[in-house]
């Protein structure tokens, strides 16, 4: 019975997949034409009948002309018809998920001009980099992420998955950093994962920029071999649905990512997503998530409340930055304002826990690469306890166990090496 209604409820999505694809207008009246067959698939569910599932199912899909005029069920009102009739039927859970997943939308965009000058950064002042805005990208500074890189002898190439907008895989300052072969385009099924929002872009380049090319910015994993797989699940407006988040995150694990970043989320709880997550890790994937831009609890929200490495932004004074979301589930902070990045065209500095979570993916692209054996488990105590406590004394909702750090976290792991 049990296989039989797991068939039932694909062959119910698969209704919706077909209604909505067929390219004709919903009717105001369209229920009520349909609704003999839509009664006959939930009795055909309800009895566990294949072979009547399946000629409720034709019934359904089915155009009829009245007047020259199309009468099809829109798959809205078809889609919460059913879930209402098989909501009783014994062995079947109906679960609510958040109807779209957005970016988490920078506070503010900050344009900067070929110096890279920001008002309030103190400038770096290592001189072994010559990426002429590295002076003003102080994650990498705050994060000692520049002082751990020649600590490294790296083991093998580490890949980081973005799933986001897409990643400007021609930006000069990310040639040769993106695995465009390995990406994967869910939100048009297809192969072409070019951004088309920036928001992946930007969130790419902190992690991976090119390091000491004389161009740009400097990538917080530096000259490290660590490479982008580029996933797109978000549209141009930096929307998805959930199935596309979750086929993204499992794509991401089997095809040979180390870390995944998920700089996005929505305002309530998936357990699809979760599921994903917990899927990842369980692969041996690294998954970090940004905490959220709306200065609430992210504790019952998706993907920060779901098992993920979760980050909080934090500001210059070593503060939680005052949009960053908070909670149990906050692993780590990092810098999260003006944080300069690629977009397309360009660069830009923007402010968002959506810049504070490639830090730390970042940094656990360097943790992987000096021990790549390292589980997820391993590397996310590695994180959390070399971490500089910054707020109230121990683990906090504001910063976790405190601010990222590159340089300790490397010298731990050596230690475990020995």
């Amino acid at each position: 019975m049990r296989s039989k209604l797991a068939k039932f409820i694909i062959i119910a999505a698969s209704i919706f997949a077909l209604v909505s694809i067929s390219g004709y207008s919903p009717r105001s009246n369209s229920i009520n034409s349909r609704s003999n067959s839509v009664s006959n698939f939930v009795k055909s569910l309800r009895s566990a009948d294949l072979n009547n599932l399946l000629s409720s199912v034709k019934d359904i899909i089915s155009v009829d002309k009245n007047n020259n005029k199309y009468n099809l069920v829109s798959p809205r009102d078809l889609e919460q018809y059913i879930l209402a009739e098989i909501g009783n039927v014994k062995g079947v859970e109906i679960i609510n998920e958040p109807k779209i997943i957005k970016i988490i939308k920078p506070i503010q965009k900050t344009p900067v001009k070929n110096d890279f000058k920001l008002g309030e950064i103190s400038e770096n002042t290592n001189k072994d980099v010559n990426d002429p805005g590295y002076k003003y990208e102080w994650d990498i500074s705050y994060t000692e992420a520049d002082k751990a890189w020649p600590l490294i002898k790296q083991k093998r190439e580490i890949k980081v998955a973005v799933l986001d907008t897409g990643v400007d895989y021609t930006h000069p300052d990310l040639k040769n950093r993106v695995l465009k072969s390995k990406g994967y385009n869910f939100v048009d099924n297809n192969s072409d994962t070019m951004d088309d929002n920036g928001h992946g872009t930007h969130v790419s380049g902190i992690i991976a920029a090119n390091t000491n090319d004389n161009i740009g910015i400097a990538g917080i994993d530096g000259t490290l071999d660590v490479k982008i797989i580029p996933v797109k699940v978000l549209d141009s407006n930096g929307e998805g649905e959930v199935n596309d988040i979750v086929k993204g995150i499992k794509y991401a694990a089997d095809n040979g990512a180390d870390i995944i970043n998920l700089s996005f989320g929505a305002n309530e709880k998936s357990k699809s997503i979760a599921e994903a997550i917990s899927y990842a890790k369980s692969k041996g994937t690294f998954v970090v998530a940004a905490a959220g831009n709306d200065n609430e609890d992210s504790d019952n929200i998706s993907p920060a409340g779901d098992g993920a490495f979760t980050v909080a932004a934090m500001s210059y004074n070593y503060k939680k930055a005052s949009f960053s979301d908070y909670g149990n589930c906050i692993k780590v902070s990092a810098p999260g304002v003006e944080i300069l990045s690629t977009v397309p065209g360009g660069y830009e500095a923007w402010d968002g826990t959506s810049m504070a979570a490639p830090v730390v993916t970042g940094i656990a692209a360097m943790v992987k690469a000096e021990d790549p054996n390292l589980s997820p488990s391993q590397i996310e105590d590695v994180l959390d306890s070399t971490a500089k406590d910054i707020m109230s004394k121990g683990k906090d909702k504001q910063s976790g166990y405190g601010l990222i750090d590159a340089y300790n976290a490397i010298k731990k792991v050596k230690q475990l090496e020995k």
